[in-house]
């Protein structure tokens, strides 16, 4: 976290402050990824069941999109997609995924709109 930013929600998965989105665990071994707000095109909520994300931990199931280490994610049902400019798909699920993609929306909106 540099100097001067803010949190506006943290969990184990995942961490938003006012330059971007840091996604927990993404990276062999337990290295975090930052995605600035600037680089995320779209943000979505999916659904996972039990053959499209809800047993992966880490990794892919498809190659479409990328899912952060999370242990807990057999017991959730909602995943955060981005859909970021021309760098792939990170997914995570955080403990609330929709106030996630709200604070998310909020500020890519804001990038769009200059």
């Amino acid at each position: 976290m540099s100097a001067g930013t803010s949190t506006i929600y943290e969990d184990r998965t995942v961490r938003l402050d006012d330059q971007g989105v840091t996604i927990r665990h993404y990276y062999f071994p337990f290295v975090s990824k930052f995605v600035p707000y600037s680089q995320i095109e779209s943000v979505d909520l999916g659904v996972m069941s039990w053959l499209s994300g809800r047993l992966r931990i880490w990794g892919t199931t498809d190659f479409s999109s990328w899912y952060s280490l999370d242990l807990s994610r057999p017991w959730k049902e909602t995943a955060v997609v981005l859909t970021l400019t021309g760098r792939g798909t990170p997914s995570f699920s955080p403990k609330d995924p929709n106030r996630v993609d709200a604070e998310i929306r909020s500020r890519i909106g804001s990038h769009t709109q200059n």
